[in-house]
């Protein structure tokens, strides 16, 4: 239990750590995808209004007044009333506010080599200067020829001075290209100015995925160009940003709203800001947090697992003392143990009177659920039904005094056709003949009481030496039969379970729905068996009960006659052959049929008793 427990500590960590890895790598994955997209869509966005903007540049009807009120401003001593006054601006204004319109714009300017408004919207802004970090940064390669996107901007961070009432009060975007005269000089600037909040934060605000996520634009000083989803305040990443031109940060740290958040940000250079995407920790990690709960549950278990570990361990001492040698059970004395399956384990044992060795099937006491008690009892209610030779044969059935279920069978001097196969390969055609029309001779009688084994596989099939006789085939383990008829049928105990039973055998029926089963699936399974019997090989194989399933279902094994290494009687082929069809009215339709089948082809195919003396001499006396 400790080493168990320890274990168990040692690989949480471990599936911690991994699952930890993968959340962190997904979560950069999600925030560069999404960086990248934001990053993408606004540079689309910005090249677009540039085209447009220099389309209207282009524009007659707009260059020229643009033009004529350049060249009235570049008088010497000109006043502001001159140009802003002019003929051409009523023209101007009133073919720029219809395309302003059109752009989703909120103003416009022209502006001349000397950072003078010389046109605007608004009249007030006529005549002001912009100042000379403005111009430099933003004017200047303008004049040189470029169209220039410029990041969202107080009125008061581009102008000189500003009016006394602010007509643009929110941040703007502006979009600026040059104005050339006929002879392809720049005489002006011609620049749109959008609000920040409009189609700007827009395109960021589609990011903002669950509760917490969300993207925002900012400046060299972390001031957030676009609205925060929580707010105002100082993004942490322009720091960053003066230290790489991208990054994630997966490790969390205090966003503009000062809760924990983890993100990922690009610095633009070309357009003079960042773009940010983030994500509440606690959000992004959640699955971490009842990865925690989860492991916390686990732990407190396993603590009172100890605990109970360690107060049992006289008990559990004490039952497997009673489990060992020498402990008996009714008549029967155990005397060393002989095989063990999911629910019981075998013992051979002794009758205190009759001192004859019998084989004794105890119910692990971790089993004695309601449904394999249950199980169990049908097992040997059942298999005490029949007195077929060929079928195990059960003497008694009990329960010990500490309530485990337990029953006596006869016990079998032999091997399981399992073992057979292991040991020699293939079995040669007479000898698989011989063993089959036994078994069928045994389930005949089954099926004529209105019962199907439903498991017979080569582990459920024992030849012995028996009786005097040699190759005397026994069929065992009834744990799993269904019975037929209605009005004896007792509760399906394997519908709405798991598939019980060893698959590679199991009728494509059975896999379906394990209730729906006559004696059809028998027959299938004895054709299994013969193939496995004849090639030495199993009919399918794969990795995992799941493909074995999807093969039985949908895939035809091998011909016999192509997997077998031993020729194969045409006849026997087609006998096994049909037994495997996928659709059950298309196999052998009775045992009984099969059985005649079976004796027919021993005719000519004779396994002897001295055949079956030459291979049992090879092998101890007990087996």
């Amino acid at each position: 239990m400790f080493v168990v427990s320890a274990f168990l500590l040692v690989l949480g960590a471990w599936t911690y750590h991994a699952v930890e890895s993968s959340l962190r790598e997904l979560r950069a994955a999600a925030l560069a995808s999404t960086l990248e997209t934001q990053a993408k869509t606004l540079a689309l966005w910005i090249e677009t209004h540039k085209t447009d903007i220099r389309r209207i540049a282009r524009d007659p009807d707009v260059r020229d007044h643009v033009v004529a009120l350049a060249r009235i401003a570049a008088r010497p001593g000109v006043a502001p009333a001159e140009y802003c006054g002019a003929p051409a601006r009523r023209p101007l204004v009133g073919r720029v506010s219809a395309v302003l319109e059109e752009q989703g714009a909120v103003t416009f300017n022209a502006i001349d080599r000397s950072r003078r408004i010389i046109a605007s919207r608004f009249p007030e802004y006529c005549g002001r200067r912009l100042t000379d970090a403005a111009f430099e940064r933003d004017l200047a390669p303008v004049f040189a020829g470029e169209t220039r996107f410029v990041r969202p901007l107080e009125q008061h961070e581009r102008m000189e001075s500003a009016p006394a009432r602010p007509l643009l009060e929110r941040p703007v975007t502006w979009v600026e290209t040059p104005v050339r005269d006929a002879s392809g000089a720049i005489v002006a600037a011609l620049a749109f100015g959008e609000y920040a909040d409009g189609e700007f934060a827009a395109i960021l605000t589609a990011a903002r995925n669950g509760d917490t996520g969300e993207a925002y634009a900012f400046d060299r000083d972390g001031r957030l160009l676009s609205p925060g989803r929580f707010g105002a305040g100082s993004s942490a990443l322009a720091e960053r940003a003066a230290a790489a031109p991208e990054g994630v940060l997966l490790d969390p740290y205090a966003g503009y709203h000062g809760r924990p958040v983890i993100g990922a940000w690009r610095w633009l250079p070309e357009y003079d800001f960042g773009v940010g995407v983030e994500i509440g920790a606690a959000e992004a990690y959640a699955p971490l947090r009842y990865l925690n709960i989860a492991f916390g549950v686990v732990f407190g278990a396993l603590v009172i697992a100890v605990f109970a570990a360690l107060a049992t361990t006289l008990s559990i001492v004490r039952l497997r003392r009673e489990l060992g040698l020498g402990r008996k059970i009714g008549p029967y004395r155990l005397m060393r143990r002989i095989g063990e399956g999911g629910v019981a384990v075998i013992y051979l044992a002794q009758h205190a009177l009759l001192k004859r060795p019998t084989a004794v099937k105890l119910m692990k006491p971790a089993r004695m659920t309601d449904v394999l008690v249950a199980r169990f009892e049908r097992e040997v209610q059942l298999a005490s039904s029949l007195s077929h030779p060929n079928t195990i044969e059960i003497f008694d059935y009990g329960r010990t005094r500490d309530g485990l279920l337990y029953y006596a069978m006869e016990y079998l001097d032999g091997m399981s056709v399992t073992e057979v196969v292991a040991r020699d390969g293939a079995l040669p055609v007479a000898r698989t003949i011989h063993i089959l029309r036994q078994v069928c001779a045994a389930l005949a009688e089954a099926h004529g009481k209105g019962i199907v084994h439903r498991d017979i596989s080569p582990d459920n099939i024992m030849v012995c030496r028996h009786g005097g006789q040699l190759d005397f085939v026994k069929v065992l383990d009834y744990g799993l039969v269904k019975q037929m008829d209605p009005k004896l049928q007792t509760k399906d105990l394997t519908r709405g379970l798991r598939i019980v039973g060893t698959p590679l055998y199991m009728a494509p029926e059975r896999l379906r729905d394990p209730a729906d089963v006559d004696p059809r699936a028998d027959i299938y399974a004895v054709g299994a068996v013969a193939y496995t019997m004849l090639t030495g090989r199993r009919m399918f194989t794969a990795t995992d009960d799941l493909a074995l399933t999807s093969q039985i279902l949908n895939e035809s094994p091998m011909p016999l006659a192509e997997a077998a290494s031993q020729p194969i009687p045409p006849e026997l082929e087609h006998l096994v052959m049909s037994c495997l069809a996928k659709r059950r009215e298309h196999r052998t339709q009775r045992v009984a049929d099969l059985a005649e089948a079976f004796d027919a082809l021993a005719l000519e195919h004779r396994w002897t008793q001295a055949d079956a003396e030459a291979w049992w001499s090879k092998l101890p006396k007990a087996a």
